[in-house]
């Protein structure tokens, strides 16, 4: 591999940081992999025109975010991605595992952009103001970032109707408290996110599950499930559906909307990964925005750590949401809302998150290649796919068995609302991973895995 050599013309900032971002890129992107050598202190200087000192200090700066380890004697190395991972989520993946389980962002774009905003926003002439409290419906000129985001994804409403919330979960936690009771039923897809199992049995709910086919939500089964349940309330992922990674055709969105309407029906609707594929049909609430709370964020199309997410309902639910939100979060960080808010209206938010669509095709194109003759749904810009798995594999089985080889790859079980049957089936994150090097190699050995036998259990007395 030829010698590591960062461009830094086009980045700003204190020079040791711009190394250290260029690193950082480089190794997410998978231009450096795991072991690679890094030029010694006195050649990066010569080559950059820096001092020595700037580039000790820039990788002393790396190794203190896990990127690179130094060696006595013998250099700098670029540090296994396994240890990033532990960094990043040291309370789920454990110490040498390969992130397989946290649905996030690749790592890498926007780094620069985060950097560039939070200079732009420490600069400002109210930041004293961002950095007080604000009202906890969010200030006004965010919650119109908001609208347009909504609009660009074939949502039109009112900036009167359009509330600040710091995430997705946020918002359907605050739903859940707004809209129910303790032992009300919620219907949900007969495999739903984890984080609602885990809100439901908070809040003592019982979620019914309801079928799904090809193409998401079933209306018939929809229907029967109101008729058996007398339920009030729906809270559905219509667009890459989490864990099957299904977007629902448009048809089947007015479909559920009927149905919603015939009912009686609440719709939460989880969009949180609605502005990742190009030319996703518009959300269910542009089909129902009179009985549809529609949830959107930044987390997944933007940045982890930007924590802020917009809601949006009908009046008569804004009063209960509003008052429920503020009981469970006081508010949403308004500098946070702030570049959220910048990137949405100077058309940075659509930059970013064509860079992350461009790193997941790329990752998408390494799945496919390993897991080629298997069954195996991934959307375009799903961060995850949904590995259909042969005979006899069953899913905890794999899951024992990928941790053995220290892959961590989450409990199917985890998806799967009340009592209902566990498909033989696993999710997969195709993002978490620092490079497609280390994808591949990880599911190459998933793949291996598979072609061989479970370990046979042994019978009880």
């Amino acid at each position: 591999m030829a010698k590591w050599m960062p461009s830094l013309a086009d980045r700003k900032g204190p020079k040791y940081l711009r190394i250290v971002n260029a690193l950082a890129e480089d190794i997410y992107a998978g231009r450096l992999s795991v072991g690679a050598r890094l030029p010694t202190h006195r050649d990066l200087a010569w080559e950059l025109g820096v001092t020595v000192g700037t580039v000790s200090r820039a990788y002393a700066e790396a190794e203190r975010r896990g990127l690179v380890v130094g060696e006595v004697g013998r250099g700098s190395f670029v540090r296994g991605a396994r240890s990033m991972a532990t960094l990043a989520m040291p309370d789920l993946v454990k110490p040498d595992d390969v992130d397989l389980g946290i649905n996030r962002p690749p790592k890498g774009p926007g780094l620069d952009l985060f950097a560039e905003a939070l200079n732009r926003v420490s600069a400002r002439d109210d930041l004293v103001d961002l950095m007080n409290y604000s009202p906890h419906t969010g200030l006004w000129e965010h919650r119109e970032a908001g609208t347009r985001l909504m609009a660009g994804r074939g949502f039109a409403t009112k900036t009167d109707r359009v509330l600040l919330i710091s995430g997705v979960e946020h918002g359907i936690a605050a739903a859940f408290m707004a809209l129910t009771d303790p032992g009300d039923t919620v219907l949900v897809e007969d495999l739903t996110w984890s984080g609602v199992r885990a809100l439901a049995s908070l809040l003592r709910l019982r979620l019914h599950p309801v079928r799904m086919d090809k193409n998401g939500l079933d209306p018939d089964a929809l229907a029967a499930a109101c008729e058996a349940t007398g339920a009030r309330l729906l809270c559905t992922i219509p667009t890459i559906h989490n864990p099957t990674s299904v977007i629902m055709p448009a048809e089947r969105r007015q479909a559920v909307a009927d149905v919603a309407s015939r009912y009686g029906l609440t719709i939460i609707e989880d969009d949180i990964y609605g502005l990742l594929p190009e030319g996703a049909p518009p959300p269910i609430a542009h089909y129902a925005p009179e009985r549809t709370v529609y949830l959107t964020g930044a987390s997944k199309a933007l940045l982890p750590c930007l924590r802020v997410g917009f809601a949006a309902m009908p009046e008569d639910r804004i009063g209960r949401f509003s008052a429920a939100a503020r009981a469970a979060n006081w508010m949403t960080s308004p500098i946070m809302a702030q570049i959220v808010a910048d990137w949405i209206n100077d058309g940075t938010a659509e930059v970013l998150t064509a860079q992350i669509r461009a790193v997941v095709a790329a990752r998408q194109a390494v799945a496919k290649r390993v897991f080629a003759g298997l069954n195996v749904n991934m959307a375009p810009a799903s961060f995850h796919a949904w590995l259909q798995l042969p005979d006899p594999w069953r899913a905890q089985d794999f899951v024992e068995a990928a941790a053995k080889k220290r892959l961590s790859v989450p409990s199917t079980d985890l998806f799967v609302p009340g009592r209902s049957v566990t498909p033989h089936a696993v999710r997969i994150t195709l993002t978490a991973t620092a490079s497609e090097l280390e994808l591949e190699a990880a599911l190459t050995e998933l793949r291996e895995i598979i072609a061989r036998q479970p370990e046979p259990f042994l019978a009880v007395a």
